[in-house]
């Protein structure tokens, strides 16, 4: 009691920065802090003991905030334990793990042989084909996702999984999105934004909009500045949960499934006129610049591939290689020029018409027609008229 908590808890805010050396570089530089992220439960065992230390010692708060994350549990709502054989090994569920590790774990220990017959049973159940490699990208990304339940998190696993494959898919989009990036001399020039667009009025409340050729290109910086300020909103106030869900939207929901495939016909068309060539060029600019602010938005969430995804972005255009962690954050308000009401609406009625027309094509095109693409007609008439 008197080693942990007193001492290495208690000191640590201050002891590590070179006191009681007051006028040491790292301590002048570093206490106090601002924020302390831990457990409920240890609030008096750590934490207090921080604060009366730092009071005592060096007359200052050693943090003035503290953020309380929740404990973690089984998928049934128990506390782990190893005498109950339910505790998750992180380092298995990033690197995978088989059935029958789980359940020789199990022997290895002090645990009773009712509840080894009984985890052994979860484990089968749960697990019938062990753990699958996740990586811990995607542990941290579900483990953050799950802050919203309050003070503990009921932890499952294939809820983890799909968040590999979320790995999956980014990295997958990015690099097939390096590949619509035409380098000249070496290196892809994007064009900079909002400089290189014509910047009109016509938004709602009359601010500015941006007019670009395509549509999909006004409605994807859209809802780029969107989901910045959504997610700098949020972390602000410590919804790391939503702030979670924000950037998974945007790159999955709306970068991926949508911006990606609406560029393919400007991408694959040959630009044989200086507008075409324009129009391509805007197109690419603006496919840059939702790569390098979504990786950037995603980096604390999913460190490990956005920092080899921006890296590899960096050399697609002839930047000097930096650590995205030394990238400034997206910042919400230079952003805002980029939201368009407009542009917004008229790809909402795009989507409605993408989705009857699924909707038809599930309906009467079965078994060996399903790959079969009909040409579709939309008639469209005047609403005035009507």
């Amino acid at each position: 009691d008197v080693l942990d908590t007193w001492f290495s808890s208690g000191l640590f805010p201050f002891s590590t920065l070179g006191w009681p050396d007051e006028k040491a570089a790292d301590l002048q530089a570093w206490h106090p802090t601002t924020l302390l992220e831990t457990g409920h439960d240890i609030l008096f065992f750590w934490v207090a003991r921080m604060v009366m230390c730092s009071l005592q010692l060096t007359d200052k708060l050693p943090f003035t905030e503290v953020y309380l994350h929740a404990m973690v549990r089984d998928k049934y709502g128990r506390k782990m334990s190893k005498s109950l054989g339910n505790v998750i090994d992180p380092l298995e569920v990033i690197n995978g793990v088989s059935l029958d590790a789980l359940c020789a774990k199990l022997l290895t220990g002090n645990i009773d042989p009712k509840e080894v017959a009984k985890a052994t049973e979860m484990n089968k159940k749960e697990y019938p084909r062990g753990i699958e490699e996740c990586g811990s990208d995607a542990l941290r990304f579900g483990l953050l996702a799950y802050t919203q339940q309050g003070r503990d998190v009921n932890l499952d696993i294939n809820r983890v999984v799909g968040y590999r494959n979320f790995c999956n898919k980014l990295w997958n989009a990015t690099r097939f999105a390096f590949m619509y990036m035409d380098a000249k001399d070496g290196a892809f020039r994007p064009a900079p934004l909002p400089a290189a667009v014509a910047l009109v009025d016509g938004a709602a409340g009359g601010s500015p909009s941006l007019l670009l050729p395509y549509l999909p290109d006004a409605w994807i910086l859209s809802r780029l500045a969107a989901a910045i300020a959504a997610v700098d909103a949020h972390l602000k106030a410590y919804e790391i949960a939503a702030a979670v869900t924000a950037v998974y939207e945007f790159w999955y929901k709306e970068l991926c499934d949508v911006y990606l495939e609406s560029i393919k016909p400007v991408m694959q068309r040959e630009a044989s006129t200086p507008a075409l060539a324009a129009a391509r060029h805007a197109t690419q600019s603006v496919l840059h610049c939702c790569l390098h602010n979504g990786l950037r938005l995603l980096h604390p969430f999913m460190p490990f591939v956005t920092e080899e995804l921006y890296q590899r972005l960096q050399l697609l255009t002839g930047e000097a290689r930096t650590s995205i962690m030394l990238a400034p954050y997206p910042d919400p308000e230079p952003c805002a020029i980029w939201r368009s009401a407009a542009a917004e609406g008229a790809m909402a009625e795009v989507s409605k018409f993408a989705e009857a027309i699924r909707a038809m094509r599930a309906r009467y095109l079965k078994g060996a027609l399903e790959k079969h693409a009909p040409v579709i007609y939309i008639s469209c008439r005047d609403a005035k008229a009507a």
